[in-house]
């Protein structure tokens, strides 16, 4: 039988689009020539759309994409287009309030079957091959939707046309522009906790995901209120999540979702995003409860990704694929006997702590977690000697497991959770003071001025030395974010480039994004291939990224004094408190800005580059201020308008803390900076 020749899908850059290049499917990716092909031809489009790691999505491939007479159906009476939701997050948007609108629920693979002028007429997720699980067969789908658009096209056309006037309609509805208030932060926080799972932490039944944003508003709030319950459940909910089966015990990082209410089986992927977001979290209940279990939990996150996603130009991978060997999670999973091979005597002790059993919990082996019960084994023994034999035994578990056939790594660096990660690494090199966490941050700041940020446009994917095309709001969103935190972290000479690089970012973010009303849009106006310009203004599995750039926007004012940056804060808030007020619970990002609006403004400058400084800043860092503004100068110059007439002796080191613009004397000891920090 003579090869295959590989589809359209072999010239892209995408991992995921690259897996598909060898199915019978005459894939196209998106783009012009497979829409004006469609029209042209008069067929209906079916676009399906998935990410590397997505297991359902490998499934649904095996099944149907690969099936010859199914790829030959499709080749006949549709235009097949494959997308890569993560490197177009605005077409995954657009068409996935359609699928939730059309089917009651969302999810990848997304199937989405479209007219030529790309308007929706039929969707769903996963379909097995055939009738099954409930769900009808994609062969039946697929022949019934030919059928329909070849007999009834006009109906076809008809029905699309209502759909998206209903849909479209429904998007632009989200909420009258008013006034945003401090009351609003009580009310989300109430509705928040009705949602709280006060048995096993976390929001909901199964499955459940790790909601970092809702987590960390949480932490914020019992700031605010002084109200125990919502720290207890904060606390409630990590300590679960880090002692289950969504944390890798031995490797460190968390999986995308729990299937189950007990945070024990993981859908098995990890995303850079989930980990980059649960960083922060785990960081600030360190600094309210002072706990190093939490802190532990930082180090082993930030390790995982340095350890596994990072490229060694200093940009962060995607994700980790959830199979290895086509099973889902084989390579995190143990039977007895494989643990008794690698740790002999040890083993017994153990797999009792990390709960082994004969029986298993995931197909007949083991995920490792921990139970409140099996930390009563620790209690028998000295706690550091118990430590360290646990130490002992995941190291060599670990050494062990790496020999396995790895689950495929999605290599693609996206600007947008890069953003996420280069806060991540700042957070963590506060609460460690580890400076490996800092040089890795400021490697990739380094590497995303140098190669993704393209003229003045910043790209929103980059692979072997590609970059894809179109520019998006949650790159410049994320990315300012993670430059400010840089900018806090990075003490060394020159740091102020990154708060001009911030600066640049935000100018061109507003420029591109901002309509005048003060909404934030995903794309820039006028693309093409858009059915209708999307926004994203509640959180999903990321935060919202115009709710993000509010936030810049009012750190930059602080930090410049262009009282440009908070009229269009203030604009833009007015603009969504309508969605804030009609979605309490959904729109934890935005809730951050306006508790950052109303909230004193603590601003601490450090000045100098002398003895005490690094007790000064980790006397800063280990603080949970999460409304203050750190500028760090060397005395070189530059920085902005918070370091103006603000020196410190020479060969010394001076420390400013302000209260809504109201300045205490410099300090030039620890000692003095602590007095005036616990009179915050």
């Amino acid at each position: 039988m003579a090869e295959r020749q590989r589809n359209r899908l072999a010239g892209e850059n995408s991992p995921y689009l690259l897996s598909h290049a060898d199915n019978p499917v005459e894939w196209y990716p998106w783009g012009e020539q497979a829409l004006e092909k469609a029209k042209a031809e008069d067929k209906p489009i079916f676009l399906s759309i998935g990410y590397a790691a997505c297991h359902w999505c490998h499934v649904m491939e095996r099944e149907s994409f690969e099936n010859e007479d199914i790829a030959r159906f499709l080749n006949e009476h549709f235009i097949s287009i494959k997308v890569d939701r993560e490197q177009r997050p605005d077409l995954d948007q657009i068409y996935m309030n359609f699928t939730t609108a059309m089917t009651g629920q969302g999810g990848w693979p997304m199937s989405v079957f479209l007219t030529p002028d790309l308007k929706p007429f039929f969707a769903g997720t996963y379909f097995p091959p055939d009738d099954r699980y409930g769900r009808p067969g994609f062969k039946k789908v697929i022949t019934e939707i030919a059928k329909a658009y070849s007999e009834e096209k006009e109906m076809v056309v008809s029905s699309a046309q209502d759909i998206f006037e209903q849909v479209a309609s429904q998007l632009e509805t989200g909420g009258a522009p008013g006034i945003f208030s401090r009351e609003m932060l009580a009310r989300s926080a109430e509705a928040l906790m009705r949602g709280f799972d006060e048995t096993h932490g976390g929001f909901g039944q199964a499955p459940k995901f790790p909601h970092a944003l809702e987590l960390s508003f949480f932490l914020r709030y019992y700031k605010i209120s002084g109200d125990l319950s919502y720290l207890k459940a904060a606390e409630k909910s990590l300590r679960c999540m880090a002692r289950g089966g969504i944390y890798d015990q031995l490797g460190g990082g968390f999986a995308r979702y729990s299937t189950d209410r007990e945070w024990l089986v993981p859908h098995f992927e990890k995303m850079l995003y989930d980990n980059a977001l649960l960083v922060p979290v785990y960081a600030q209940a360190f600094q309210i409860t002072k706990d190093d279990f939490y802190r532990k939990i930082v180090r082993g996150t930030l390790d995982f990704i340095l350890g596994e996603m990072t490229d060694q130009s200093g940009g962060f991978y995607s994700a980790l694929d959830a199979d290895s060997e086509g099973e889902e999670g084989r390579f995190y999973v143990w039977t007895p006997a494989e643990i008794r091979e690698v740790l002999a005597d040890d083993a017994d002790l153990f797999e009792r702590y990390y709960n082994v059993s004969a029986k298993g919990n995931f197909e007949g082996k083991n995920i490792l977690h921990v139970t409140q019960q099996a930390e009563r084994v620790r209690d028998t023994y000295g706690a550091d000697d118990f430590n360290d034999f646990l130490k002992a035994g995941r190291e060599k578990l670990l050494e062990a497991r790496n020999k396995r056939q790895r689950p495929l790594t999605d290599d693609k660096i996206l600007t947008s959770w890069n953003g996420l990660a280069l806060s991540a690494l700042c957070r963590g090199y506060q609460v460690t003071g580890d400076r490996k966490y800092l040089d890795a941050a400021i490697k990739n700041a380094g590497f995303v001025r140098e190669k993704l940020y393209v003229g003045d446009r910043l790209a929103h994917s980059y692979r072997k030395g590609k970059h894809s095309a179109g520019e998006f709001l949650e790159d410049y969103a994320f990315y300012v974010a993670g430059l400010l935190d840089l900018f806090e972290s990075d003490g060394g000479a020159g740091n102020h480039k990154w708060l001009g690089f911030a600066v640049e970012l935000t100018g061109r973010g507003l420029e591109l994004f901002l309509d005048g009303a003060g909404r934030f849009y995903l794309r820039p106006d006028n693309e093409s291939d858009l059915i209708i310009r999307p926004k994203d203004e509640t959180d999903s599995a990321i935060p919202s990224p115009g709710s993000i750039m509010i936030s810049n926007l009012l750190r930059l004012n602080r930090l410049t004094a262009e009282s440009a940056y908070l009229e269009s804060a203030e604009k833009a808030l007015r603009a969504i408190s309508g969605l804030v007020a009609r979605y309490p619970g959904g729109m934890t990002s935005a809730l951050f800005a306006i508790d950052y609006y109303f909230s004193d403004k603590v601003e601490i400058v450090v000045i100098g580059a002398g003895k005490g400084r690094e007790e000064m800043l980790r006397e800063i860092y280990q603080r949970y201020l999460p409304n203050r503004i750190i500028a760090l100068g060397d005395g070189s110059g530059g920085g902005g308008a918070l370091f103006e007439g603000r020196t410190a002796a020479d060969g010394g080191v001076a420390a400013y803390v302000c209260v809504n613009s109201v300045c205490q004397l410099p300090v030039s000891t620890v000692v003095e900076l602590r007095e005036q920090l616990d009179r915050i």
